[in-house]
């Protein structure tokens, strides 16, 4: 059995915010302490963290990506962000 993932309504912490930098034609996460370089699909998963629920981000994400099941990956990917102090879970329902 898995565990439950930490983040249930993913958002971008206050300090943290996506950008396109044109220049290095980069998708990235910009916080205080730096800068961190992400890919096409993180760059999509990050854009869809407006507090929505995990299972609408998932489904969103891999009906983009149809060449499967990204939902591991992605829970992974959403609690690695969490534990650097980038993404938080949205106050609400």
């Amino acid at each position: 059995m898995k565990p439950a993932p930490a983040i249930h309504r993913p958002i971008l912490a206050r300090r943290a915010r996506y950008r396109w930098d044109t220049l290095r034609q980069q998708h990235q996460i910009v916080f205080p302490e730096g800068v961190l370089v992400l890919n096409e699909t993180g760059a999509v998963i990050v854009q869809l963290c407006d507090g929505r629920s995990t299972d609408d981000l998932i489904a969103r994400v891999n009906d983009q990506f149809a060449d499967g099941d990204h939902a591991d990956e992605m829970l992974a990917f959403l609690d690695r962000l969490s534990e650097k102090g980038l993404l938080h879970n949205a106050r609400g329902p």
